[in-house]
């Protein structure tokens, strides 16, 4: 999704990821989606917080409002324990994305000291880490240097090519160039 400031794209986002329920209308999610999902609703909103978190992966507009824990290791460990993974699974899953997203110095970190490039990674690790079906990201690459940016598209055209759903908020024209299939472009508000 592309367009200018104020437009609706975050708003969008956040309707989609399940984290806004709709004010009209009526957001569903399609069976593949809500296949194993424990509750009856097939609206996104209405999931509790482990059924979201394994089927929507979510990058905020800013990244410090999703951070809930004092370290990156626990942090990213956190999704996958509470979509009901083991501890050691959680553990590996964390090292492997503080290593490809050039974090593992900062694993006993407070999320809030690292700099805004390093939080944004840290964001998009965090929605990546339960391997969820869909992944929703505002804004995925702002501040980042040219190694980081190629690493993170990477890892989304992993996601994607692995067949994860992958709707992305950005201002980026190389980020749409490489990884969009369809361009959303909302006008102005």
């Amino acid at each position: 999704m592309t367009g200018p400031n104020g437009a609706g794209k975050s708003t969008l986002a956040l309707l989609l990821a399940g984290l806004r329920a709709p004010t009209t209308g009526r957001l569903t999610a399609s069976t593949e989606l809500t296949g194993a999902v424990r509750s009856t609703s097939d609206e996104p909103h209405r999931w509790r917080a482990g059924e979201l978190v394994s089927r929507i992966g979510t990058v905020f507009q800013h990244p410090e409002q999703q951070f809930l824990t004092g370290r990156l290791h626990d942090e990213l460990a956190l999704g996958p324990l509470r979509s009901g993974g083991q501890a050691a699974a959680a553990r590996a899953t964390a090292e492997e994305l503080l290593e490809r997203l050039g974090l593992t110095a900062f694993a006993d970190a407070n999320p809030y000291t690292l700099s805004g490039g390093q939080q944004r990674r840290l964001s998009v690790a965090t929605a990546l880490a339960t391997a969820p079906r869909v992944l929703v990201l505002d804004e995925p690459t702002f501040g980042q240097d040219a190694a980081t940016w190629r690493e993170l598209v990477t890892l989304l055209a992993e996601q994607r090519a692995a067949g994860c759903a992958v709707a992305v908020v950005t201002h980026d024209v190389d980020l749409v160039a490489v990884l969009a299939d369809d361009r959303l472009a909302l006008g102005p508000a």
